[in-house]
């Protein structure tokens, strides 16, 4: 097989291509008209992806060259179709399942050239994502000022939100098909909102130290800390001395509930692990058992 170079989805660029199995199509030697269409399982030297190609050419396939010269050229289609220099939303399936379904639908709007539709995709990206986060309105511009007002969104944010929504109305109630260039700007406005929403803290909370605000992140800390302690079973020690660094996580304000609230557990015996010891200077005290 012929090795070729051709777009790679997963590397976004031209890669040399290696032909893993072909089926040519093509018309009688003798017919009025020659055409000639190849069937091909191609894959990346790279990083390996395999991906479908069809190509196809006639007699009558002709471009000009930069030069002046006319040159013979094919149509390839590819599947799984692909956008050019696009990548996938990283955790994309940790979006609510109503909204991931209005996401992905607009990706294969524009994959597929439907622009009029992936422009009525991206405003319904919008209107899924206030109905998510319960937020009103007789109308979607209402609802963006509401994501504003409600702090979920800056007001820099919200002006971006209304040029889709201005797109979104063109292509809903004039049959205004959107140019790609504009879909593809407001892709990013609306796929930056998913992120800053939904996606970014997936990571965020895995791999940096965030501020914990909620008492079952607290005491799975505490007693992750516990578990890892080198104290001796019996010894009895603070939070501030469990936790070490991980004590800057834990908000002033909350501290005083979230021990209370462990100390509460640690009586009606939801945790066993750690028992309550002596008050000195205002601290609680907890034994490692």
């Amino acid at each position: 097989m012929i090795n070729t170079k051709d777009y790679c989805p997963i590397c976004q660029q031209i890669t040399n291509q290696k032909c893993l199995f072909s089926i040519q199509e093509r018309s009688e030697y003798n017919a009025d008209f020659h055409w000639e269409q190849n069937y091909e399982t191609i894959q990346c030297l790279g990083c390996e992806n395999i991906q479908f190609r069809n190509r196809y050419s006639h007699e009558d396939m002709f471009r000009c060259t930069d030069d002046g010269h006319e040159e013979s050229f094919d149509e390839s289609k590819y599947f799984p179709k692909n956008l050019t220099n696009h990548s996938l939303l990283k955790n994309q399936y940790h979006l609510p399942h109503q909204l991931r379904i209005v996401y992905t639908e607009t990706l294969e709007a524009l994959k597929n050239n439907c622009y009029l539709l992936a422009g009525v995709g991206l405003r319904a990206i919008i209107e899924a994502i206030c109905l998510d986060q319960n937020i009103t309105g007789r109308n979607l511009e209402i609802k963006i000022n509401s994501l504003v007002r409600n702090k979920l969104i800056t007001e820099k944010d919200g002006n971006r939100l209304h040029t889709i929504r201005f797109l979104g109305n063109d292509s809903v109630h004039e049959m205004d098909v959107p140019k790609e260039e504009k879909l593809r700007i407001a892709l990013d406005i609306a796929e930056h909102l998913l992120k800053n929403l939904y996606l970014i803290d997936i990571d965020v909370n895995q791999h940096l130290d965030t501020i914990i605000s909620e008492y079952e992140d607290f005491k799975n800390l505490v007693l992750r800390k516990f578990r890892a302690t080198s104290i001796i079973q019996g010894d009895e020690i603070n939070i501030k001395t469990v936790l070490k660094k991980d004590f800057r996580r834990v908000e002033g304000s909350y501290l005083q509930n979230f021990i209370t609230q462990l100390v509460d557990e640690i009586q009606n015996n939801l945790i066993v692990t750690i028992s309550i010891g002596k008050i000195e200077n205002n601290h609680q005290f907890f034994i490692k058992n």
